[in-house]
């Protein structure tokens, strides 16, 4: 009876051994702490958010913040967009995130700058280019835009015109080897709002003036 009473002893002992050890290296978070889902990295606003940025931890409960997201609702974060910048390790909630933004669609238009507008332009203008526009003295800018056609005055495209063949239609990308062309510029078409033609079309009309034309790299 004696030696019985020993063993339950130490089996009693072993226990609270046992359950001490549980308790230290994690038994005690699974019974204080909440798991939530946190930013494995440093999340920027409007970035797309996947599983792999996530992670999960233990938080004391007075820590967790008002809706954040459990491990299994993973689902409802990924391939969100971020609402705001998430420090690493920051909580996730409903604010954090929201559907991705629609692309913006490009309501530009296509204007014509006329040939009596323009004062000064490069021979080297071509579609594609890049331009700012100014009063003829230089003292007015009156914005930059995107070129998308460069006509002659039969209004057809000017390329550029390479080797001794007369290929046309190939375009160079620096304007320092555009040494030959397929014709004279005569006007050319820009895309912007109607607002940005506005402008230019007031000052032309108020001022009478004409346009001087830089390209981006002139």
């Amino acid at each position: 009876m004696k030696r019985i009473k020993q063993i339950v002893g130490v089996l009693l002992i072993v226990s609270a051994i046992a359950a001490l050890v549980y308790w230290e290296t994690g038994g005690r978070n699974k019974v204080v702490t909440k798991q939530v889902l946190v930013a494995g990295e440093n999340i920027m606003e409007g970035e797309m958010i996947t599983r792999q940025m996530l992670t999960t931890v233990n938080a004391m409960p007075e820590t967790v913040i008002a809706g954040a997201f459990a491990p299994d609702e993973a689902y409802k974060i990924e391939g969100k967009e971020a609402a705001q910048d998430i420090a690493k390790n920051g909580q996730i909630s409903g604010l954090s995130v929201r559907e991705p933004s629609e692309i913006v669609k490009d309501t530009r238009t296509p204007y014509v700058i006329k040939p009596e507008w323009i004062d000064s332009r490069s021979s080297s203008l071509r579609g594609g280019d890049v331009i700012k526009i100014y009063s003829r003295d230089g003292s007015h800018f009156l914005g930059s835009y995107e070129v998308i056609f460069v006509k002659d005055a039969a209004d057809k495209e000017v390329t550029d015109l390479i080797g001794e063949d007369g290929r046309y239609g190939t375009h160079v990308s620096d304007i320092r080897s555009r040494t030959h062309s397929s014709g004279i510029i005569s006007h050319l078409e820009i895309l912007t709002e109607l607002e940005g033609y506005r402008k230019i079309l007031q000052f032309i009309d108020n001022e009478e003036e004409q346009l001087l034309i830089v390209q981006k790299g002139d």
